[in-house]
This record gives C-alpha cells, sequence and structure tokens, in this order.
C-alpha cells in the first residue's frame, strides 16, 4: 500500500479542523484538551513520518491523562476554607482529578506511584475506560453531528486507530496543537465560575498548570551535578555552585512534557545562549552516550522525583525534534 503523505493543502485542512473543534465544539470538562494533547505527544513517542494510519492502547493514552492531571491536581491555593484545587469540569470536579488527588494522599510523587505497580495498573486501567467513554466519544462531536477526520469511533474498540495521514499531521503540527490546547484549557479553567474564588487574584496559571515546579527542577540539578561532575554539559567547564540550571536537551517550546532523561545541567552563561533552541549534533551525540552510560542511574534516581524516565521515549522525541528542525531550516546551539 503506497505511503500517502499529506499534500500542503490536505495539512493545512487537519490543522483548521483541530482549530474548529477548539472553538465550536462543546466542553464541559477539560478532558478534550487532554486528549489531543496526548494524541499529538504519543504520535511523536510511537509514530513515524508517514502517511499510515497509527493504534494507540487507551492505557498508553490513560498514562497521558495522568501525567497531565497529576501536576493539576494539587492545590492552586489556600485560603480560611482550606485547600482550593482548580474544577476542571463544569459541575463537580472532574472523576480522573478526584482520584488522583486521593492518590496524591498517599503518593509523594509519580515516580512512586508507578512502582506501587497494583494500584499503579488500576488507576490506568480506571482512566483509560474514562477516556474511552468520555472525550474518545465525543471529541469529534460538532453541534450534535460527528466530524470524524482524526480517527472512526466504530473502528476504535480495543485500540483508538487514528485515520491514514493524522499521524503525520499531528506530528508535523505538535507545537502548536499543545500552544492552542493549553490556550483553550488556561481560557476553561479561568471562565469556569467554580474557580473564581481561586483566581481573584492575577495568577500565572500556564506555569502552574504545565510547567515543572523550580523545586522539582533543583532536585534534578542536586542527581546532574553529581553526574556531570559540576561541568557544564555544552562548554565542559567548571560550574560555580549556584551558577548553573537544568535545561530541557529537546527544548521545553518544542515538547513541553518532563521526561528525566531530557534533562542536563548548563551553566547560566550556555543555558541564556541555548534558550529554546535545538542543540548542534555533537551534543545530540554526547547527550544519547549519556543516557546510555547513566541510563540506570537516571532511572533510579530522578523517577523518585516525580518525572518519567523512559529512555526510548525520550530519544524517539529527540529523533522527532531533529528531523522537524533539519525539514524547517531551525537555527542549531553551538557553545
Amino acid at each position: 500500500m503506497p505511503d500517502f503523505i499529506p499534500t500542503a493543502q490536505e495539512q493545512l485542512k487537519f490543522l483548521k479542523n483541530i482549530q474548529l473543534i477548539l472553538q465550536s465544539g462543546s466542553f464541559s470538562s477539560t478532558y478534550k484538551f487532554a486528549l489531543l494533547i496526548s494524541l499529538s505527544r504519543l504520535a511523536i513517542e510511537k509514530g513515524e513520518d508517514s502517511g499510515e494510519s497509527l493504534s494507540l492502547e487507551y492505557t498508553d493514552i490513560a498514562e497521558k491523562f495522568i501525567e497531565l492531571y497529576w501536576k493539576q491536581a494539587v492545590p492552586y491555593t489556600f485560603n480560611d476554607e482550606g485547600q482550593l484545587i482548580l474544577n476542571q469540569n463544569n459541575g463537580k470536579q472532574a472523576a480522573i482529578v478526584n482520584r488522583i488527588i486521593q492518590l496524591r494522599q498517599s503518593y509523594s510523587s509519580l515516580g512512586l506511584l508507578r512502582r506501587d505497580s497494583l494500584v499503579w495498573l488500576k488507576l490506568v486501567k480506571d482512566v483509560a475506560r474514562t477516556v474511552k467513554d468520555m472525550p474518545v466519544r465525543y471529541l469529534q462531536n460538532i453541534n450534535g453531528q460527528n466530524f470524524e477526520f482524526l480517527y472512526q469511533l466504530d473502528r476504535c474498540g480495543k485500540q483508538l486507530i487514528l485515520l491514514p495521514q493524522v499521524m503525520f499531521c499531528l506530528r508535523q503540527f505538535s507545537e502548536i496543537i499543545e500552544e492552542l490546547c493549553q490556550k483553550r484549557w488556561i481560557d476553561y479553567i479561568r471562565k469556569n465560575s467554580s474557580n473564581a474564588p481561586i483566581l481573584n487574584q492575577l495568577p500565572n496559571l500556564e506555569q502552574f498548570m504545565f510547567e515543572p515546579s523550580r523545586n522539582q527542577l533543583n532536585a534534578v540539578a542536586n542527581v546532574l551535578v553529581e553526574l556531570q561532575d559540576c561541568k557544564c554539559f555544552y562548554c565542559n567547564k567548571p560550574m560555580r555552585n549556584g551558577n548553573y540550571a537544568v535545561d530541557h536537551f529537546i527544548p521545553w517550546s518544542m515538547y513541553p512534557s518532563d521526561t528525566g532523561h531530557n534533562f542536563v545541567l548548563a551553566d547560566s552563561s550556555c543555558n541564556s545562549k541555548k534558550s529554546n533552541l535545538l542543540a548542534s549534533d555533537e551534543f545530540l551525540h554526547k547527550w544519547r552516550e549519556r543516557n546510555e552510560e547513566q541510563d540506570l542511574i537516571i532511572v533510579d534516581r530522578i523517577s523518585v522525583l516525580g518525572f518519567l524516565t523512559d529512555k526510548e521515549r525520550s530519544h524517539k522525541v529527540a529523533e522527532w525534534a531533529y528531523v522537524q528542525a533539519k525539514n524547517n531550516g531551525y537555527i542549531y546551539f553551538s557553545s
């Protein structure tokens, strides 16, 4: 069967269809935003740049949901009434969020929860069922009519099967889809009347909902200082105490999800110069070698801080990112 890469016109139509869902679809919770982000990230991690269809396990989608909501299932603020957690639903709190709130009382990090395999597998199974019954069923419903351009619902019983060309477009437009979904997700939270008591000041919602906490990154830095002998990953010069920062090797702006193998430590100068750029090929080779040699240490010491540590996943994301850079003429960082 020939591999039909979508034409420029077909790719543009796909992006307009994503916009149509976000602008004209009805949203009773934030699940649809989470589903689009999850599909986009899984297309990168498990797909390739071809026009073929892609079959995704509901449990893999569920894991993405848990990663997204884990960070948001903590109190945004405190007042006389106690802890105030952002409401992700028009009525009562979203079921997935409630389940995660309960588990957060027993597990201080996502990494520790994953290690309790029985509890973790039950959570994934329960979330997968909710994902299949709710957002997967209703994502492509516009004003009561099914608009099936991502997947055909009647073919998605045991797996979610992306239609031909969808995987390619999700990979091609991942950064745009992430940005659109995050913006609409934040808007939904702001406009939800039950969140009014929480949002009475002007908060940085984006940072709270999607970015890693400063305390978490400080803990990662302590691990990397030891792994890198307190030398900058890029210029290899010794770093003074505190004069460094945790850098996302694949920039956060390209792939806004934290994985343990993606972190490197850079001195303040290199970190500032690299910013949101991809590093040159020499550093890509060095980063891959570091991950191969120190995989067990990264898994052991960074996963307990709450980050997913999956070397193959990180390398798959890097492979996608560098193809995007080559195809689009991105500028690279070299120290």
